[in-house]
């Protein structure tokens, strides 16, 4: 399938939102998706968006009222989903979340590990003031839960000898400094360097390790900080249909050549520093555990 088939656009209309756009439905077909933290915001969407390319989804999430209403959507569009509740902290209900989605799909194929953020459990300052109870906590939050989810996941496509896909969340964050928000820049800096690290231990399995790294992003999490332009290049902030629609093309067969690579998803915003803007808006994309 040719990257033209596999993209359907609104072509009369030059700046539409990523809503205007959809996959093809047999992009992913045959394919069952894992979205860790899909509940809301930009998992929601990542989940919706695999879903639209024909992969068959687990949505994960600590709310099982989220997980469900995302499964909803899907179904109702004529999509294959299910819901399991888990907190992805505790390597137990990691484990048995991955193993009912191979059990109900037959298998699974993609992983996608978008839960985590700050802004709910931190406030932004200097290093100084932060405690170690908060540093762990965001390391714990953006870090380690993806070492639990990829571990289950690698035994599984490790079992069936066919290969997949894991695509981590990881943030512009990680990728520049990341003043007032050190842990978590640590914590997404420390994620694409796992991406990078299993890409080249799962390699020769065929199983391809990448990631995203968005930068603002209109969630609701950050609902009452979205007003006027980004000062990205491109004048707008993402919408979580934008980093989908990034997540989609790294888990198909479209990057199949593709592993160990952070792709910055930011409006441009990481080519334009420093940024300059009247009122400071932090780049850090907040998601959902």
């Amino acid at each position: 399938m040719s990257g033209s088939e596999a993209i359907r656009y609104d072509r009369e209309c030059g700046t539409c939102p990523p809503s205007h756009m959809s996959w093809h439905p047999d992009l992913l077909a045959n394919q069952a998706a894992v979205v860790a933290g899909g509940g809301r915001g930009i998992g929601a969407a990542i989940a919706r968006a695999l879903a639209s390319a024909g992969a068959a989804v687990c949505v994960i999430d600590i709310a099982n009222d989220r997980a469900s209403e995302v499964v909803d959507a899907i179904t109702s569009a004529g999509g294959q989903a299910i819901a399991i509740q888990a907190e992805l902290r505790d390597p137990r209900q990691v484990e048995s979340a991955i193993d009912n989605a191979a059990a109900s799909f037959g298998g699974v194929n993609v992983l996608v590990n978008v839960a985590g953020g700050m802004h709910a459990y931190a406030p932004w300052r200097r290093l100084a003031d932060w405690d170690e109870d908060t540093w762990d906590e965001i390391l714990d939050r953006n870090l380690r839960y993806v070492f639990l989810t990829t571990r289950a996941m690698v035994r599984h496509l490790l079992a069936a000898g066919t290969g997949g896909s894991v695509v981590n969340i990881a943030s512009i964050s990680g990728e520049t400094s990341a003043p007032n928000h050190a842990a978590y820049g640590a914590a997404k800096a420390g994620l694409t360097n796992l991406t990078r690290t299993l890409a080249v231990e799962y390699g020769p399995d065929q199983i391809r390790f990448n990631a995203v790294a968005p930068g603002s992003v209109a969630t609701p999490a950050v609902a009452d900080r979205v007003h006027g332009n980004s000062a990205a290049p491109l004048q707008r902030w993402a919408t979580p249909e934008d980093i989908a629609n990034a997540v989609v093309f790294l888990a198909s067969p479209l990057a199949s050549y593709v592993t160990g690579q952070t792709l910055l998803v930011d409006g441009g915003a990481s080519a334009n520093f420093p940024l300059t803007t009247p009122t400071p808006i932090p780049l850090v994309n907040e998601e959902a555990l």
